[in-house]
C-alpha cells in the first residue's frame, strides 16, 4: 500500500518530465525566456513574497497578544485570530467582490491571501509563545532591560524559528493558490496554466509554467525545512506567562486587531449572508443538495483513502524505520510542492495515455486527492504512531502475538485517536480543494465548490452565496479545532489569572 500510495503521488512529476522535454529541450528552454513567463515569475514572486511578510507581521503580532498582554478582550481576538481558516480564499474573493466590483488586481489578491494565511502564522506562534517560559524575559528586565529591548533580544530569538516557518508556509499556499488570483484578476502561474489548459489547449505550455512553478516551490519548501532546525522551543507547557501592561497602545491595538478581523471575517460574512437573502427565492436546493452531498461524498471518501495510505507509509517509516521507509517518505514529500492544478492537468494525461477506463470518473479525482493532500496526512499520522512505545511491540511478541495482531490490538488501538483527528483535518482540507475538482470531476458532477466557482464565473452572486455559505459553515470545523487545541495550550500551568 504505502509502494501505490507513493506512486500515485509521482504521477504528476512524470508527466511534467513528459511533457516538457517530449517537447525538446529547445522548446523548453524557449517557453523559459519568453517575456511572459519571466512576468508571471515576477508576479508570482512579488505576490508571496509580500503575503508571507505581511502574514508573519500580523500573525506574530496577534499571537503576541493573545499569549503575553493584557488587552481587553484579548480571548475573542485570539478567537477571531483563527476563524479565517473558515473561510477559503476563494470564497473571500468572491464576497469581495461582491461587495467592491471593481475588487481585483495586486492588491485585491495582497489583501485576501495575506488576512487568509496570516492565521497559519498565529497558530504556529501561539504555540512557540505558550511553551516558552517567561521567567527569562523578567531576569532580563531585572537586569535593566528595556520592554523592546526584551522583545528583542530575549522573545524574538524563541520564537523566530516558528515566525519564519509559518511565513514559508504562506508563501507555499500563495504559490499553489488559483482560486482567490483567478477572481480578482491577478496573473500568476497557476491562473496561467489554467488559461493555457483551457482556452488554447496549449499542454505544452502549461507543463513548462507547472515545471517553472514546482521548481520555485520546491526551492521556498528547502528554505522552510531548514528554518526547522533552528533553536527548538520547549515541549511543554511554560508554567509561567509574564502579562505585559500596553498602557497607552491598548486602544490602537484594539482598533487594529479589530479592522484585521473586519477585513477577515465581517466583511465575507456580510457579504454572504446579504447575497444569500438575496437570492433566497430563486435558489434552486435540489442543486443546492447535490452539491452539498457530492462534496461530503467526495472530501470523506477522499480523505479516508488518503489516511489510509497515510497510516501504511508511516507504519513502514516510523514502525520499522527501513532504507525503503526513508525513500518513500522522501518522495511523498517531493508532491508537497505540486500545485492542485498541476496535479490535475497530469492525471488527464496519465488518463487519457496510461488509464483510458479511470477518465472522467470519481476515482480519478480521488487519486488526485491522494496526490496532493498524501504528505499532510503523513506529518500528521507520524506523530501519533511514534508515541506508541516500540517496547510494546517486543512485549507483545514474547506473548505470542504476529506484528499484524500487535498493530491491530496494540499499535492503533494507542494511535487511534490521533489518526482520528488527523483524518478528520485531511477531510476538511480535500473539501476546500477547487482546481484539481473543477479539472477532473465527472461531467454532471458539481461539489459546492464548483458551484461557486461556475456561478462567480457570470457574477451570478446571489445564485452563488448559498453555495459559499454552506462551504465556510463546513470548513469552520477544523478552525474551531485547532482553536481550541491553541486555546488549551495559552492557559499556562498554575495561570496567575485564576482569580
Amino acid at each position: 500500500m504505502a509502494v501505490v500510495a507513493v506512486l500515485l503521488s509521482l504521477i504528476p512529476f512524470g508527466y511534467l518530465l513528459v511533457r516538457v522535454f517530449g517537447a525538446g529541450f529547445d522548446s523548453f528552454v524557449e517557453s523559459i525566456e519568453r517575456t511572459r513567463t519571466l512576468e508571471l515569475l515576477a508576479n508570482s514572486l512579488l505576490l508571496a513574497i509580500a503575503v508571507s511578510l505581511s502574514a508573519m507581521l500580523i500573525g506574530t503580532a496577534q499571537a503576541w497578544i493573545a499569549v503575553r498582554s493584557n488587552l481587553p478582550g484579548r480571548k475573542v481576538f485570539a478567537v477571531l485570530a483563527a476563524l479565517p481558516l473558515a473561510i477559503p480564499t476563494y470564497v473571500a474573493a468572491y464576497s469581495w467582490v461582491a461587495v467592491i466590483p471593481g475588487f481585483s488586481g495586486f492588491f485585491a489578491a495582497w489583501l485576501l491571501l495575506t488576512v487568509g494565511t496570516a492565521p497559519l502564522v498565529y497558530l504556529s506562534v501561539s504555540a512557540a509563545l505558550a511553551r516558552f517560559d517567561s521567567a527569562t524575559e523578567e531576569v532580563a528586565s531585572s537586569l535593566g532591560a528595556g520592554k523592546f529591548a526584551v522583545l528583542r533580544k530575549v522573545t524574538w530569538p524563541n520564537i523566530k524559528g516558528a515566525t519564519l516557518s509559518g511565513g514559508l508556509l504562506s508563501a507555499l499556499y500563495v504559490l499553489s493558490d488559483f482560486g482567490a488570483v483567478s477572481i480578482v484578476r491577478y496573473d500568476t502561474f497557476t491562473r496561467a496554466i489554467y488559461n493555457a489548459y483551457r482556452a488554447s489547449f496549449d499542454r505544452n505550455l502549461a507543463a513548462t509554467l507547472a515545471l517553472i512553478l514546482v521548481a520555485v516551490t520546491v526551492l521556498v519548501l528547502v528554505v522552510e525545512s531548514r528554518s526547522k532546525g533552528r533553536k527548538p522551543i520547549g515541549t511543554v507547557i511554560a508554567n509561567r506567562l509574564n502579562r505585559i501592561d500596553l498602557r497607552v497602545w491598548k486602544l490602537p491595538l484594539v482598533a487594529l486587531l479589530t479592522g484585521i478581523a473586519s477585513v477577515s471575517l465581517v466583511v465575507p460574512l456580510a457579504s454572504l449572508t446579504r447575497w444569500s437573502i438575496v437570492g433566497l427565492p430563486d435558489t434552486d436546493w435540489q442543486e443546492v443538495s447535490e452539491a452539498l452531498f457530492s462534496s461530503i461524498y467526495l472530501s470523506v471518501s477522499g480523505g479516508m483513502l488518503t489516511a489510509l495510505l497515510a497510516v501504511a507509509i508511516a507504519l513502514v517509516v516510523v514502525r520499522f524505520k527501513t532504507r525503503l521507509g526513508f525513500v518513500l517518505e522522501r518522495s511523498v514529500w517531493l508532491t508537497h510542492a505540486t500545485p492542485g492544478i498541476v496535479v490535475a492537468l497530469s492525471l488527464v494525461f496519465f488518463s487519457n495515455q496510461v488509464a483510458p477506463w479511470i477518465y472522467q470518473t470519481l476515482l480519478l479525482v480521488l487519486i488526485a486527492y491522494v496526490a496532493l493532500f498524501l504528505p499532510n496526512a503523513l506529518s500528521a499520522i507520524s506523530i501519533p504512531l511514534s508515541q506508541s512505545p516500540i517496547s510494546l511491540d517486543e512485549v507483545s511478541a514474547s506473548l505470542g502475538l504476529t506484528k499484524l495482531q500487535t498493530l491491530r490490538r496494540v499499535v492503533l488501538p494507542i494511535a487511534g485517536p490521533g489518526i482520528f483527528a488527523a483524518t478528520t483535518l485531511v477531510i476538511l482540507t480535500v473539501l476546500k480543494e477547487l482546481p484539481a475538482t473543477l479539472l477532473l470531476r465527472p461531467t454532471g458532477v458539481e461539489t459546492l465548490a464548483t458551484r461557486l466557482w461556475t456561478e462567480t464565473g457570470v457574477a451570478a452572486f446571489s445564485t452563488a452565496a448559498p453555495y459559499a455559505l454552506l462551504l465556510v459553515l463546513l470548513a469552520g470545523i477544523p478552525a474551531w479545532l485547532l482553536n481550541r487545541a491553541i486555546r488549551k495550550d495559552l492557559e499556562p500551568i498554575g495561570d496567575l489569572e485564576r482569580a
